[in-house]
């Protein structure tokens, strides 16, 4: 009896350390199962990958007719696998919805197919296409399809919406300086004295907006430095100074690059090292960077057309198939966006599977965070998750009139 009790407590013992180590070091899976719904089966592909404290579910569903649907999720279920247990589902002429549902309770976003293409909820909703009754059916059921009525936060002429993600900072340039906005906050950070209109000396290395101070009489010699996520200040005297025909061309990794056109000289800001360094001239030309590498360039065609940096990422496949306009590539995925502003996202081992998101013509631009796209649009920024859908999380009347370089974002 002694011998039978030992074994069943080494036993538990072994088990639990086990699920700890799997916990611990296990970062990713890939596995298939089934879930019925119905009495119809839909065949489930389940791929986790774990990015520092971010948990990314994407899953493949087929139903018995080989018609595809494609969903992410990104909620901490402790790396467990098999989390979809079921599904609803919504058929009427052109129109087929599934809405996943997971271990933990919760819904994932509706997608639908739509004349055979994979478009989401949100897409449908800008199109008047409501899905009546069903969607009340599924609210009816407890389910949250993120249309909750928004609560404000108003400062001067900013407003703040409830439906702000969690644990980001939207930087918008306000002439002087920032205003600040995360969840249910606004904070105004001026520290210029007289207002800098074309934002070409701004931009975010990091989580630190850095600009030139532009109240300087004659040429530039001071940078400062504000940091978005802790809304800190700081300034940095650089020598040399850069005259005031000088703009910003660009980030890459810590670099911020500058081209001083009187001077015909460029220039990289270490946010880290706070250092600035001469890297191009009349002699040795300028580094260009542009669909994802460097190049060396001739300084006077780049100063004579004020060129800038290529923003977007570059897959040749995609391009290929797709001609985007805009381009940006996560950890699993490519988001990209057609000349009819319609805008996209692929997973990076299922190219032909993409997904229609939301189509917006007064879009402006954009921004990638770990599955997030903020886009400005009007005088107002959305931002979008697959999870969580499509909202307006920030409304600021000047951005009617001025658009460029204005906003930017950093996750904390």
């Amino acid at each position: 009896m002694r011998k039978i009790i030992k074994f069943v407590i080494a036993f538990t013992i072994m088990f639990f350390l086990f699920q700890f180590l799997v916990t611990f070091f296990i970062n990713k899976h890939d596995t298939s199962y089934t879930i019925i719904h119905e009495n119809k089966k839909y065949s489930v592909r389940e791929l986790f990958v774990r990015k520092k404290e971010m948990h990314y579910y994407n899953f493949q569903v087929f139903d018995e007719n080989q018609k595809k649907f494609v969903f992410y999720y990104d909620e901490n279920l402790r790396k467990q696998k098999r989390i979809m247990k079921d599904v609803e589902v919504y058929q009427e002429g052109n129109l087929y919805c599934l809405m996943p549902i997971f271990k933990d309770g919760k819904n994932g976003n509706i997608l639908c197919r739509k004349n055979d293409e994979m478009v989401s909820y949100d897409y449908l909703k800008q199109k008047e296409v409501l899905l009546s009754p069903w969607v009340e059916q599924l609210k009816a059921k407890g389910y949250s399809l993120g249309d909750e009525v928004d609560s404000i936060e108003k400062q001067e002429t900013v407003m703040v919406y409830n439906h702000f993600p969690e644990n980001f900072s939207v930087s918008l340039w306000n002439y002087q300086g920032l205003y600040i906005m995360k969840k249910g906050s606004i904070k105004k950070l001026d520290v210029l004295e007289d207002d800098y209109y074309e934002n070409n000396l701004g931009a975010l290395v990091g989580q630190y907006y850095v600009f030139a101070d532009t109240d300087a009489q004659f040429e530039y010699d001071r940078l400062h430095i504000i940091d978005i996520i802790n809304e800190g200040r700081d300034f940095v005297d650089i020598h040399p100074s850069i005259s005031k025909d000088s703009y910003f061309l660009g980030v890459v990794g810590e670099e911020l690059y500058i081209l001083d056109r009187e001077h015909k000289k460029e220039y990289t800001f270490n946010i880290k090292t706070r250092k600035l360094n001469e890297v191009g001239n009349t002699d040795n030309n300028a580094k260009f960077y542009e669909k994802g590498k460097f190049s060396v360039e001739n300084i006077y065609t780049i100063s004579d057309n004020k060129k800038e940096f290529d923003k977007n990422d570059y897959n040749s496949e995609i391009e290929e198939k797709y001609h985007p306009i805009w381009m940006k590539e996560t950890s699993d995925k490519y988001y990209f966006m057609t000349s009819d502003y319609r805008v996209y996202y692929v997973l990076k081992d299922d190219l032909d599977g993409k997904v229609l998101l939301f189509q917006d013509s007064n879009l402006k631009d954009m921004r990638v965070i770990d599955d997030y796209i903020f886009y400005l649009s009007g005088d107002s920024i959305y931002a979008y998750q697959m999870s969580k859908g499509l909202h307006k999380i920030i409304t600021y009347s000047e951005l009617l009139y001025n658009n460029k370089n204005i906003f930017d974002v950093a996750k904390k």
